[in-house]
């Protein structure tokens, strides 16, 4: 019966179990655990097990289960080599130094001919490992078909990615005009750090599972004045995707609920680099009595609401858009006139909703005062604090329809068709953002 179990294709809860996956259910396990801890209490897990989405979630779990102990070994290289990809792990004498990198096969061919290529920061959760996040991100399915190149760093503090850029724009044909990043939970912060920290080097950013607006990094070190001015100035284009049921509660975005305690960390870890010391991380804050960084959370007196709206439009004024109405999205609270206000708990210039892997995803976008989309905003039905299964393909259709023009320095609005050229010749925009208004 055992023997039966492991061969036959798994799939729902059967893959979530040691006793029906031999292979990989010890993992599965683990990681369901932390599951059914990281909601607010509004998620159904089991429902999300047995779903469409459930399978692709777990699906891209199985492939770093399955390369994730020998990270650098020929098993991952091959499979990467059959999506026409070369994986490389460098620096990788430490555990917080290694970074990965993912390139097309065909980059230094196609580099002669004058062919520069976008580059995805991808920025892990927090203690997590690259190789951990590595497919649940999303991100190597996209530079298997838009042919893109794709980084990930243990250590995402903006300093080594800018060292890390710095080092790829030396060695490889790096399209430096569409430098892009994602991330989800810490990895979303840390996102949010580097482009506040070096906004002009950065084209568009997607963050997951974190709140609307944050006043300080991943170690407590709050954004400078000129800081916040500097990134309104160059506009990097934003787009967040949170779960529905968020531990943290980040949707409705017109509420807020104390952050649920998430109780003692699993006892057992789906797989835990020997390497590790949390000690060492240098991520890990030192500055609060969080180990990750401070929660923002409304002052004594302060009505919730109102201290929310004001962060949604901390971050409508960082993009230049119009601020939401407060009265009108609070009135979404009582009596919503849609199931995507009362999801979201405000409005955009545009809605959608949008069934992926069999669950919603409610979308709002808005635009900035040139009249280009500078914010989207998704929120995936059901979904825990977690990777969002289509958090890389969803991020790429927004970050790729940027570019930061390299003699202007300003944001344009020019679709990635996957043949860029050397930088200055590619002039098919259909927009161009100055800080005085579109071309």
């Amino acid at each position: 019966m055992m023997i039966e179990a492991h061969v036959r294709p798994l799939t729902g809860r059967d893959r979530w179990s040691r006793e029906t996956n031999v292979e990989f259910g010890a993992k599965f396990e683990a990681d369901l655990a932390d599951l059914r801890a990281a909601h607010n209490g509004g998620a159904d897990i089991d429902a999300f097990l047995d779903s469409e989405y459930g399978d692709a979630y777990a699906n891209a779990l199985e492939l770093s289960y399955r390369f994730e102990e020998d990270p650098t070994g020929p098993a991952v290289e091959e499979y990467y080599r059959s999506r026409g990809l070369r994986r490389q792990m460098f620096e990788n004498s430490d555990y917080y130094t290694r970074w990965l990198l993912i390139t097309p096969m065909e980059l230094e061919t196609e580099a002669a001919t004058g062919r520069r290529y976008p580059v995805v920061f991808v920025n892990h959760g927090g203690f997590r490992s690259i190789s951990g996040d590595e497919f649940i991100s999303g991100m190597p399915e996209v530079a298997a078909t838009e042919r893109v190149i794709v980084a990930m760093l243990q250590d995402t503090n903006w300093r080594n990615t800018e060292r890390v850029l710095d080092r790829l724009i030396e060695l490889y044909p790096v399209d430096t005009e569409r430098v892009y990043m994602i991330g989800e939970s810490q990895g979303g912060y840390q996102v949010t750090s580097t482009f506040f920290r070096m906004p002009r080097r950065i084209t568009a950013v997607v963050t997951c599972g974190n709140d609307i607006w944050r006043d300080w990094d991943n170690v407590n070190t709050p954004f400078t004045p000129a800081e916040v001015a500097e990134v309104k100035d160059a506009f990097v284009p934003f787009m967040q995707i949170n779960g529905q049921f968020e531990a943290s509660s980040f949707a409705p975005v017109n509420d807020w609920a104390p952050r649920k305690n998430w109780g003692a960390t699993a006892s057992v870890e789906p797989y835990r680099d020997p390497r590790r010391d949390d000690d060492r991380d240098p991520t890990r804050n030192v500055k609060g009595p969080r180990r990750f960084s401070n929660n923002p959370a409304p002052g004594e007196g302060d009505d919730k609401h109102l201290w929310m709206m004001d962060r949604l439009n901390r971050r409508m004024a960082s993009l230049r858009c119009a601020p939401r109405d407060p009265a009108t999205c609070l009135g979404y609270l009582d009596s919503a006139d849609s199931e995507l206000h009362r999801v979201l708990g405000f409005y955009g210039d545009r809605e959608r909703t949008d069934v992926i892997h069999g669950v919603k995803h409610w979308n709002a976008e808005i635009d900035n005062e040139d009249g280009v989309t500078a914010f989207r905003y998704v929120v995936v039905e059901n979904a825990p604090h977690a990777w969002p299964v289509a958090a890389g393909r969803l991020g790429w259709d927004f970050m790729k329809m940027y570019r930061r023009d390299s003699r202007t320095g300003s944001i344009v609005v020019d679709p990635y068709d996957g043949h860029n050229e050397v930088q200055g010749e590619n002039t098919m925009s259909e927009k161009r953002v100055e800080s005085g208004g579109v071309r």
